[in-house]
């Protein structure tokens, strides 16, 4: 853990730009408010609040957080203290990394469980439950789900690396159907976006993954399908631990693995 007691500078013009630009670049847009040596931003599109700040122009820069799945979530050194009312701190070494690790702290904030699960109670307020309102239903909360995984896997299949939307699919470890609330459905743990091989051979059950993240592929997967997932180059899927019990839910009911 690094502290930043003592080393928060007072904040010149330059360098107050310079943090200005680095949470308004990547959604942060209202503010600055300066206070206990921190300058925070919050976003009109995402929930919670960010905190940044400077031990000089040249570094190290802090990210302090409010929301305590992001703080989770991001992979970044910790850093203390953190703001007043915030969850974690984190330090950058240089501008770039700062700018990188804003990026990820507003991805992960439209992508965590309680933001897709408001848009979509917003979203079907006052839609009935007739079949044709159901299914209307379900290609919102589909479309919020897919939006929802893009951000949380920034844009990427963490398996094959294709990063073309037109070849990515939102894939639920506990099928949609099977879910037992729309706060299961919506959660981006229970999901994983997956390029189209990927994803058909998932909802097949015919891979899965185990808990630190290796594939498991079924028997009845035939020969060039697994040339052409190229599996001996698959890396490690990055798992949390909000990831696993859903996972375990896929091994257990729709993976075939004879």
């Amino acid at each position: 853990m690094t502290s930043t007691e003592g080393r928060l500078a007072a904040y010149p013009f330059v360098l107050l730009s310079e943090l200005r630009d680095a949470a308004n670049e990547h959604g942060y847009r209202i503010g600055p408010e300066e206070a206990g040596g921190w300058i925070f931003f919050r976003s009109a599109s995402a929930p919670g609040e960010i905190g940044l700040a400077a031990a000089s122009a040249f570094g190290p820069f802090f990210l302090s957080l409010m929301l305590p799945g992001v703080v989770r979530a991001l992979d970044a050194q910790a850093a203390t203290p953190w703001a007043k009312g915030h969850t974690g701190a984190f330090m950058f070494a240089t501008r770039d990394e700062l700018h990188t690790g804003v990026q990820a702290a507003y991805r992960l904030s439209v992508s965590l469980p309680n933001f897709p699960l408001e848009k979509f109670e917003s979203a079907v307020a006052g839609i009935g439950e007739t079949e044709g309102e159901r299914a209307q239903k379900f290609r919102i909360g589909q479309n919020i789900f897919r939006d929802a995984l893009m951000e949380y896997w920034n844009g990427t299949c963490p398996l094959s690396g294709i990063s073309s939307p037109a070849l990515l699919k939102a894939s639920h470890m506990i099928p949609w159907s099977d879910c037992t609330s729309d706060a299961q459905r919506l959660d981006v743990h229970n999901g994983l976006l997956l390029s189209a091989l990927w994803d058909a051979a998932f909802d097949a059950g015919l891979v899965t993954f185990d808990d630190d993240g290796l594939v498991l592929t079924s028997a009845r997967l035939e020969d060039a399908a697994l040339e052409a997932l190229s599996l001996d180059k698959a890396p490690r899927l990055p798992l949390r631990d909000e990831h696993r019990p859903y996972l375990a839910h896929h091994r257990n009911h729709v993976w075939i693995r004879n």
